[in-house]
Parts: structure tokens; C-alpha cells; sequence
């Protein structure tokens, strides 16, 4: 039997590496609408399907029913993320979220452009993505933090705090699914200073999941004030 060639990374495959690379962990149908060369289904399955069989991606299902992708360590090497990292059981669901979260986001028409945040490389505080927004003409960038879980309330507050000494970030956004976190977390920022309070914003969807993310119709607080996503993000005056 003849052993199969492994493919060059050239063309359609490395723009398929590179867009995993940038969401770290995306769903078929969305892979094929970002990827640049239009193929049919059958032809856009195989290049995947060589990218895994060759060891450059990984593939797993959710639900038995959707399948999504990753990057593997050998296939990280190839692509301009050099502080990415293989995903692993307990950052599949959560990065699967955030790079919903993102893509929604970037749908909004001051959010002009964003990243997901890959392993720590250098000091600092490290969100989850990042957004280059604008607002009545002024520019600012936004950080990202996803929040599925509550964490200690030590560790939330010492997180808020480093947001304000990260001249990157003019604010950071914290969206979360969780009602009693959103709570707590709301708790937390009146027991800190108003350098900390001005420069983090809560955004409550109970319905976020990997599919599904309604920034618009969303609870948000800023400064002990319950307010919609476009009286905070758009081109209004508070």
C-alpha cells in the first residue's frame, strides 16, 4: 500500500490554520464562511480532513451532532500565534463561548476590530479578547473577560484593580450567564475605589452558550447603574 503524502502548508491550508489560530476553537459552517477560498462542502470537508488526518488540527463533537475544531501543538507552530496552546477539557467550553461572544460583538458598529487572547507571553493583565471600539468619535480599546464560573472574591477584586494600572485597556467588559455571579460581582466593585468602578463594566446574558449571545437585549452595570448596551456603547450621552 502506498503511504499517503502529508500536505503543503500553502494556500487554503494555511488560511484555514490561521483562522482557527485567531478563534482558537470554531464550528465547521463558520470556519467555511470566514475562509477566503469558496469551495463546495465536499471539497472544504476533505482540506479539513487532511489537516487532521496530517496532525494540524484536531476535531471533536459536540452534541454528536456539531462538530468544531482547534489547533493541535504541532499545527500552532505554524501560524503567527506563537503564545497559543492546545486546548484542553476544562478551556473547550469557555474559549467555544468567548469566540461567540467576539464575533457578536464585532457585529455592533463601534466595535471596529478584535482578537481573542492567547497563553500569558509577558506581564500584565491578559483578558480573554480584546476590541478596538470608538464612541462619539473618540477611540478606546476594551478588554474581555468571559466569566462561567465565580471565582473567589479576593481573586475578582485583584483582577479589577490591575485593570486600572493596564494602560492597554480603557475598560473591561465582564460577561457572564449567571445571575448570582453578575450579583456578586456587582457586590464586589462597590467595595473598591472609583478608579476601579470606572473602568469595569457587567453584562448579564442568561441565555449566552456557544450558539447563542444577545448583547443587545442585555442586563449591563457601570457605576452602580443598571443601563442597555447602547446607552454604554453607542453614541449617546450618559
Amino acid at each position: 500500500m502506498t503511504k499517503e503524502k502529508g500536505i503543503i502548508l500553502e494556500g487554503v491550508y494555511l488560511e484555514l490554520l490561521n483562522i482557527i489560530a485567531q478563534w482558537k476553537i470554531i464550528d465547521m459552517p463558520t470556519l467555511q464562511e470566514l475562509c477566503s477560498f469558496k469551495m463546495k462542502l465536499p471539497n472544504f470537508l476533505n482540506k479539513v480532513r487532511l489537516l487532521e488526518r496530517d496532525g494540524y488540527i484536531k476535531g471533536t463533537l459536540l452534541g454528536r451532532k456539531h462538530k468544531y475544531v482547534y489547533l493541535s501543538d504541532k499545527g500552532i507552530k505554524h501560524t503567527p500565534y506563537d503564545h497559543s496552546y492546545e486546548i484542553g477539557d476544562e478551556s473547550f467550553m469557555h474559549d467555544l463561548i468567548t469566540g461567540k461572544v467576539l464575533r457578536e460583538l464585532l457585529t455592533f458598529s463601534n466595535f471596529k476590530n478584535g482578537r481573542m487572547f492567547h497563553q500569558i507571553s509577558e506581564e500584565g493583565v491578559f483578558p480573554d479578547a480584546m476590541i478596538e471600539a470608538e464612541r462619539n468619535g473618540r477611540q478606546y480599546t476594551l478588554a474581555i473577560e468571559v466569566e462561567l464560573t465565580q471565582k473567589a472574591s479576593n481573586r475578582v477584586k485583584e483582577k479589577f484593580a490591575r485593570y486600572t494600572t493596564d494602560k492597554r485597556f480603557n475598560f473591561c467588559l465582564y460577561i457572564t450567564n449567571k445571575a448570582q455571579l453578575y450579583r456578586a460581582y456587582q457586590h464586589y466593585l462597590q467595595e473598591m475605589s472609583v478608579s476601579v468602578r470606572e473602568k469595569i463594566v457587567l453584562l448579564l446574558d442568561k441565555n449566552l452558550s456557544a450558539k447563542n449571545f444577545n448583547f443587545l437585549d442585555s442586563e449591563c452595570f457601570y457605576l452602580k447603574n443598571g443601563l442597555k448596551f447602547v446607552e454604554l456603547f453607542g453614541d449617546h450621552k450618559l
